[in-house]
């Protein structure tokens, strides 16, 4: 039999129900829950927490996981394996199609994902768009039908749009600037599909792998939109250094001294950085032969040894002046002084007319003023 309570008011109370009935238990399941939930949350700090976009549009026909989920937390190796997946394996050919959030579970399973290792939040579907990418540079075009050579031409489109060909291209030109000349790029058939994207909307984060500058390159590409990661490609190219450079009209024999007309300038192609060669006629002018380099050779600075153009206290022909006006003085040099070098002169003959100014050595017995005339 129950008790009955009396308050201070007299009047009658029951008492409290049991803590295993009714609403207490469901409330305290509820607290226990919670706790477990915040506690295990917080014990999977390696979680990977996914979000289903609501809808994509992609311009390959091999739409990946990465095109359809959203990581804002998530490394770029996780993005990597994601863009490896196709989100959806019977897509072939369609334009357009919907995948469900069981769909994407099961899916991310398929792939060796457990379920304990992620969380997909989002969209309820994703509505999947395939549009149409901008118009290839024909075979009859590029003259090489083994070769996709995509760098031949910039892409734009309406609204000063680039190509991610394109930002490659300037990424590589950069690097390139310190060597001097024109970079070409032969981009692989594969990632064709991803160098047909477009900035705007896209923006690209472009990272060289490797050391080399010229040859063979790889570039990883993270692709990203509205500043979220969308996926991350490969992209490799044949690049290489167009530029003009030193070579011989006749062969140079060892311990000679280089004339000018021993040489002549020729545009030639790099596919490595070993030996790019002078790009200057008067940086081997006057220098003494070191190793023997045949007719049409080409002159790098290890073939020839370092020699002083100018002799302290002998006589220098000065150059001064600037572009219309050339003025050619005789001088005398007050050091000694290879190519490229910045030597004394003096001016003048008598005591009162001589001047002392700075000069750069630019061949055998020849400077140029470094600063114009008093």
């Amino acid at each position: 039999m129950r008790k009955h309570m009396v308050n201070s008011r007299g009047k009658t109370r029951k008492p409290l129900p049991p803590f295993g009935t009714g609403f207490y238990r469901a409330s305290a399941l509820a607290i226990v829950l919670g706790l477990l939930i915040g506690t295990a949350a917080a014990a999977e700090p390696n979680l990977i927490r996914l979000k289903l976009r609501p809808s994509v549009e992609a311009m390959a026909a091999k739409v990946s996981l990465a095109d359809v989920l959203a990581c804002a937390d998530c490394d770029a190796t996780v993005i990597e394996q994601l863009a490896q997946h196709p989100a959806r394996l019977d897509a072939t050919g369609q334009q357009r199609f919907t995948l469900t959030h069981a769909q994407v579970v099961e899916r991310l399973e398929s792939i060796g994902l457990h379920p304990g290792e992620f969380l997909l939040e989002g969209a309820a579907a994703c509505e999947v768009r395939i549009v149409a990418p901008p118009p290839v540079v024909s075979v009859a075009e590029q003259g090489d039908a083994s070769d996709v050579r995509l760098a031949s031409r910039e892409w734009r489109q309406p609204g000063e749009s680039r190509t991610l060909a394109a930002h490659i291209r300037q990424h590589v030109d950069q690097e390139l600037s310190v060597l001097g000349g024109n970079s070409e790029l032969d981009f692989e058939r594969a990632g064709q599909d991803a160098l047909q994207l477009t900035s705007p909307p896209w923006e690209f984060d472009i990272r060289a792998v490797g050391r080399e500058k010229l040859g063979l390159r790889e570039f990883r590409v993270t692709i990203r939109r509205d500043g979220r990661a969308h996926r991350t490609v490969q992209v490799f190219a044949r690049v290489r250094l167009v530029r003009d450079v030193v070579v011989t009209r006749r062969p140079l024999s060892l311990g000679n001294f280089v004339k000018e007309d021993d040489l002549a300038l020729e545009r030639r192609v790099f596919d490595e950085t070993t030996e790019l060669g002078l790009t200057e006629i008067g940086r081997a002018v006057g220098q003494q032969v070191r190793k023997f380099v045949p007719a049409g050779g080409l002159v790098t600075s290890g073939a020839l040894k370092s020699v002083d153009l100018v002799q302290r206290a002998k006589p220098v022909t000065v150059l001064a002046g600037g572009e219309g006006v050339q003025m050619r003085l005789s001088g005398v040099a007050l050091d000694a002084g290879s190519f490229g070098q910045t030597i004394r002169v003096r001016l003048g003959e008598g005591r009162s007319a001589r001047q002392q100014l700075q000069a750069v050595v630019v061949g055998p017995a020849t400077v140029r003023l470094a600063e114009g005339l008093p």
